[in-house]
C-alpha cells in the first residue's frame, strides 16, 4: 500500500506547501516534481512486475479523455494571463526550465502518482479489505463508481475529473493492467501540455 500511495501523498503535500509560498505563480513548482520523483524511485522495484506492453486502447481512451476535458473545462482566461506574463518576466533559461519541469509533472509524476493510488490501490481497496488478494481489472460499481468521484474531487472541474477517472479505470479494465490507466492519463495530459504550448492555451494550466 505504501508503494501505491506514498508518490500522490508526497505530491499532494508538495502542492499545499508550493500554493502557500506562491502569489498566482507556482514558481516552485519544480519541488514539487522532484519530490514525487523522488517517491516513485524510492518504491521503483515494486512497480517492476506491471505490463508495459502499450496498448493503442489505453491511448485512444487518453484521447477521448483529452477532448472531454477541453468541452467540459473552461480555460482560466486570467490565471492563464498570469502565467504567461510571469514566464515572459524571466530569463529565458529559467522559463524553459520551469516548464521543462511543468511538462515532466503533468505528463509523467502527476499520472504515475495518481493512477497508482486510485487505479492501483483504491479501485481494489473498495473491493476487499485485503487489496492485495484482489486483481487489478476486478470490477464492481461500487469501486468503479466511488473511486472516479473520488478523483473527481481532487480537481477542480470534479465533473470532468470524475468522467476521467472513469475512462482511466475503462483503461484498466480493458486487460486488467494498472500500465493501461497510466498510458490514458499520460496520453491525456500530453496533448494538453501540447495544447498549452503549441497554441498557447495557458489556461488549461491554469
Amino acid at each position: 500500500a505504501l508503494a501505491l500511495l506514498a508518490p500522490l501523498l508526497t505530491s499532494m503535500a508538495a502542492s499545499m506547501l508550493v500554493a502557500a509560498f506562491s502569489s498566482g505563480f507556482a514558481a516552485l513548482y519544480p519541488l514539487g516534481v522532484l519530490a514525487t520523483a523522488a517517491a516513485l524511485w524510492r518504491f521503483r522495484g515494486r512497480y517492476r512486475s506491471f505490463d508495459r506492453n502499450v496498448s493503442w486502447q489505453a491511448i485512444a481512451i487518453g484521447v477521448a479523455v483529452f477532448v472531454l476535458w477541453l468541452m467540459l473545462v473552461p480555460s482560466d482566461a486570467e490565471s492563464g494571463g498570469i502565467l504567461a506574463g510571469r514566464l515572459a518576466e524571466m530569463p529565458v533559461w529559467l522559463a524553459a526550465a520551469w516548464l521543462a519541469c511543468r511538462v515532466i509533472g503533468s505528463v509523467v509524476t502527476v499520472p504515475l502518482a495518481e493512477e497508482l493510488a486510485f487505479r492501483g490501490y483504491l479501485l481494489r481497496k473498495l473491493v476487499a479489505r485485503d487489496f492485495e488478494n484482489v486483481r487489478p481489472g476486478q470490477f464492481t460499481w461500487l469501486s468503479f463508481l466511488v473511486s472516479s468521484l473520488l478523483f473527481g474531487l481532487l480537481h477542480d472541474s470534479w465533473v470532468a475529473g470524475t468522467l476521467a477517472g472513469a475512462g482511466f479505470a475503462i483503461a484498466l479494465y480493458r486487460r486488467g493492467q494498472v500500465f493501461d490507466a497510466i498510458v490514458a492519463h499520460v496520453t491525456s495530459n500530453a496533448l494538453i501540455a501540447v495544447a498549452v504550448l503549441a497554441f498557447g492555451a495557458w489556461g488549461l494550466w491554469a
